[in-house]
């Protein structure tokens, strides 16, 4: 979708960084990042911390957010399976927190604006306030309140940083992203960005950075609108003293980690099913949902079931296959064959059909191989549309949610490839039209943009905490005791930090001491 080349000499940093990162332990003892010295040009500290970004997305917290809210499941992988029933160990999110966050991404945010002043590398600096506050609003919303304000000062001597609550974190980072387009507005460049951004391409596409900003914005206050104390006026104010082409416009807009651009780069959910054959497949909760609606996006989503050749014809898979998914908890550590599998949309393009003869095939795994170049998607211009429509059927907002509504919808459609005609088609049937009830409407609105943000790591997950939609099937409380089989609404913190600092307290469960925004029963 966008037209970006980076440099190959600056994207190799991204590659040893995502080498790095592929382990599950952390390998840091300090919140610091050893490999970026003061000498390292914005450049290259830019590059890295994007691609660790782009790891984070697409890796461990996606795989729980997409098992939780099932739109994946389970089999054949003893330690995914144990994630399918909500069990998760303290130990087992050390490296995501320590290493892939906090001493990689947060602590490459703070080198870079250790940097010249901001007048030297406005458009830098920027970049980096943009990153570290969305960053710090992954953590909120993954393990609610964290350690903010004492954070990344490794150095000076601070292992046992204060735990700020999480509503002020959100505080902060709002009036971070204000200082950040302040400095992508800035017209003195020197130097400017260029293929060292490798999400938009540096100064020449700054206004993206720009519409990101303002549209995380919007993401946090959808956030906040049910909590306690605040006033939803500020939505309308922002809204409308914000021009509208300074919010995403287009798919083209969608903040997304790429991988297309350089040979033999794959996404992180691809290079998981390469070592970790068929533990994970589509989950019946999503499928049935979009079978239901007879939902074109399930071609590129899924592989079909029952599988043929035939079916890889251009378009790549017909409609006329029908999907199958697992019902989460179910796999009893065993491997079924007759089950849809992740397809092109996650994947990549195919890079070969030839099926081998086998009477129990897996679908989807045999001959089916794909290049992995498909893009790690964080925030999209269909996100947008559905926020706007929650927006004004809940909290008044400006703009019709019904129209929004269909925008969401649409490109959603455009992102996942779907032909014009066949996108019409579907907006036109009764999926496509918001009515009934406020509270049937509001359904309606999330179970499409859970559809949506297939693969989209936390947000679905934000979505049913906030909402209690889509309705999920309860996973077998028997097999998970600790969780008495409710769906988690936090993280466990690592062990790791917890035994290293003792303002950090456990949790009792993953339903104990919920994200500051999750008030729903």
């Amino acid at each position: 979708m966008k037209n970006i080349q980076p440099k190959f000499t600056k994207t190799i940093c991204i590659l040893i960084v995502i080498s790095v990162l592929t382990g599950c332990q952390g390998f840091l003892d300090k919140n610091i990042n050893p490999n970026l010295t003061s000498s390292n040009p914005p450049s290259l500290i830019l590059s890295a911390l994007e691609g660790n970004l782009g790891f984070i997305m697409g890796s461990d917290l996606l795989r729980y957010s997409a098992l939780w809210t099932q739109q994946i499941a389970a089999q054949n992988g003893r330690q995914t399976e144990a994630y399918d029933l909500y069990i998760l160990q303290p130990t087992e999110v050390n490296g995501v927190w320590r290493a892939a966050i906090y001493a990689g991404v947060l602590a490459d945010c703070e080198e870079l604006l250790k940097k010249d002043p901001t007048s030297t590398h406005p458009h830098y600096f920027g970049i980096a306030k943009l990153i570290k506050a969305f960053s710090y609003t992954v953590l909120v919303d993954n393990w609610g309140d964290v350690p903010y304000s004492q954070a990344i000062q490794g150095t000076s001597g601070n292992f046992a940083p204060d735990v700020d609550p999480g509503q002020a974190i959100y505080s902060a980072m709002l009036t971070l992203i204000d200082d950040a387009i302040k400095d992508l507005n800035a017209t003195s460049l020197s130097p400017n960005v260029a293929g060292d951004d490798i999400i938009y391409g540096g100064s020449a596409n700054i206004i993206r950075w720009v519409r990101f900003a303002n549209t995380l914005k919007l993401r946090m206050y959808l956030h906040l609108a049910n909590t306690q104390g605040f006033d939803t006026s500020v939505i309308t104010t922002f809204i409308n003293n914000t021009p509208v082409t300074n919010f995403m416009t287009a798919i083209a807009d969608d903040f997304q980690a790429r991988y297309d651009v350089i040979p033999q780069r794959q996404n992180p959910v691809h290079q998981f099913i390469l070592s970790r054959t068929d533990d994970i497949c589509t989950s019946a909760t999503i499928v049935n949902l979009m079978n239901n609606k007879s939902d074109p996006r399930r071609a590129p989503y899924f592989t079909p079931f029952p599988f043929s050749p035939s079916l890889l014809a251009s378009p790549p898979i017909s409609t006329t296959g029908g999907y199958a998914g697992l019902a989460n908890g179910t796999s009893n550590f065993g491997l079924r064959t007759n089950l849809s599998r992740l397809h092109t949309y996650v994947r990549g393009a195919l890079t070969s059909s030839t099926i081998p003869a086998g009477p129990n095939l897996p679908v989807g795994v045999g001959g089916l191989t794909y290049n992995g170049g498909s893009s790690t998607n964080i925030l999209s211009f269909a996100e947008y549309n559905f926020i706007r429509a929650e927006l004004a059927l809940r909290y008044g907002a400006p703009g019709s949610a019904a129209t929004f509504y269909q925008a969401g919808i649409n490109a959603s459609m455009q992102e996942a490839g779907v032909s014009a005609p066949t996108a019409a088609t579907y907006l036109a049937s009764p999926s496509g039209t918001l009515s009934g009830t406020p509270a049937q409407q509001l359904q309606q609105l999330i179970e499409e943009k859970y559809v949506a943000l297939f693969m989209v790591a936390t947000e679905p997950w934000s979505d049913w905490r906030r909402t209690g939609y889509p309705v999920l099937s309860q996973v077998p409380s028997a097999l998970n005791p600790g969780n008495g089989g409710n769906v988690p609404r936090v993280i466990f913190y690592p062990q790791q930090e917890v035994d290293a600092n003792p303002k950090l307290v456990q949790r009792s469960s993953l339903s104990d001491k919920k994200v500051f925004w999750d008030t729903r029963p």
